[in-house]
């Protein structure tokens, strides 16, 4: 359940931010679409408004509330107004000027006989939009007359605008969210990375001082079992069917000792005293303790007088680890090749070998203690190369080659600078 509450925490999160999103969105776009309608029903109002203050002037004074309906047409948010007859003459307009002209009969036509309010969006001649409202006006003696209003938008302009504004906000505060939401995501779940690793590395150094008393006892009964069988079997007889047993039992406990010395080597807590060493020298007394007696080819790629940060002792114990295993993976033949490239500030020292390779599912576990690909391996030896590189500020990894078949095993190291 611990391994996958990252994920469940980041499902989580992200399914709350979804959800948050799209609330906020839903909201803008309804409260956008509920200011553009009032925008709209605010100009009926006000269209609605004056026509019918003009109707009820007309209705009370008939002929003469031509000023009464001038003065309640001259409202600021009127573009212009008129009033027209039946025939498209022009009776009333808020320009005097224009009283007397004639409008399309069509339209007049039109707008009396439906006898039903109409309203559009339009343009002035001078590029301002308008809002056109056309109502039919019936005096006193039953004729009807058509007020046209033509009112300004920007009033309801400006409300609408300010709702398109919204959406800069919201966007604005999504993005924070979001970032918020993702740092968070990022800073928690690192957070319960670094306990469960914490947690590992508890349990680890609790099975590391068991591991280390255990193996204490079991070497301490071990010493008695090898040193009587090493004295029975000096005392037997070649002839004595009893001497290829007991050199059964000192191979036994041979392997048993090398495995407990494997396990305290790898559970004790190891002092470092990192200092600038020659790492050519050093790797060629690695080859030279490993490969005596094997009968594979050797080359050797590193640049002389190159030094490196590290434990002398303890390299050469990785180095000399690292070449053992290419040497077994290549069996009697091969190609062994060790090189020492520059990584920025740090040196990559690579052992590849021409061997058959790892497979890929193995990889991934070749440095945890106690799983190992060969036969006879006690799955420490990877593990505690790991343990003391780490220890020496470095890092270690192991890969196949990408050019033909074998694998490399690559240690990184800080510089020590150069003779």
């Amino acid at each position: 359940m611990r391994y996958y509450l990252p994920a469940i925490l980041r499902a989580g999160l992200f399914v709350l931010l979804f959800i948050f999103s799209a609330a906020i969105l839903l909201t803008t776009a309804q409260n956008t679409r509920t200011a553009r309608t009032l925008a709209v029903k605010s100009l009926e109002s006000t269209a609605f408004a004056l026509s019918s203050s003009a109707e009820n002037a007309l209705r009370m004074m008939g002929n003469k509330a031509g000023n009464e309906i001038q003065e309640i047409l001259s409202d600021r948010v009127v573009a212009y107004a008129l009033i027209a007859g039946r025939d498209g003459t022009v009776l009333v307009h808020t320009n005097p000027r224009l009283v007397g002209t004639t409008l399309s009969e069509q339209d007049i036509n039109q707008s009396l006989q439906s006898e039903t309010v109409s309203s559009r969006r339009i343009t002035l001649g001078t590029g301002v939009p308008a809002y056109e409202f056309n109502y039919i006006l019936h005096r006193p003696d039953g004729a009807a007359e058509m007020l046209r209003l033509v009112l300004h938008t920007a009033p309801a302009d400006l409300i609408v605008s300010q709702a398109n504004r919204m959406w800069w906000t919201v966007g604005a505060m999504l993005f924070f969210l979001w970032t918020v939401g993702i740092l968070f995501e990022r800073i928690t779940v690192r957070y319960i990375r670094l306990q469960e690793k914490l947690e590992r590395q508890r349990q680890l150094t609790l099975i590391g001082q068991m591991t280390a008393v255990l193996a204490h006892e079991i070497r301490n009964a071990l010493g008695s079992v090898k040193g009587y069988a090493q004295w029975m079997e000096k005392r037997t007889l070649e002839s004595d069917p009893k001497k290829p047993a007991l050199g059964v039992v000192l191979q036994g406990t041979a392997r048993i000792e090398s495995l407990v010395n494997d396990l305290l080597c790898f559970s004790k807590d190891e002092e470092y005293y990192i200092e600038a060493i020659e790492l050519g020298r050093l790797i060629k007394e690695s080859v030279a303790s490993s490969v005596s007696s094997w009968g594979g080819n050797i080359e050797l790629e590193i640049e002389p007088g190159i030094k490196v940060m590290a434990d002398r002792e303890k390299l050469h114990r990785v180095m000399v680890n690292g070449i053992n295993n290419a040497i077994e993976a290549m069996g009697g033949d091969g190609h062994l090749r060790i090189s020492a490239r520059t990584k920025g500030r740090r040196f990559a020292i690579r052992i590849e070998d021409t061997g058959s390779g790892i497979a890929e599912k193995e990889i991934p576990r070749l440095f945890t203690p106690f799983h190992t690909t060969k036969t006879h391996g006690t799955g420490l030896g990877l593990a505690y190369s790991k343990k003391l590189v780490e220890g020496m500020g470095g890092s270690i990894e192991i890969s196949n080659r990408k050019h033909g078949r074998g694998a490399v095993l690559t240690i990184n190291l800080l510089k020590g600078g150069k003779q």
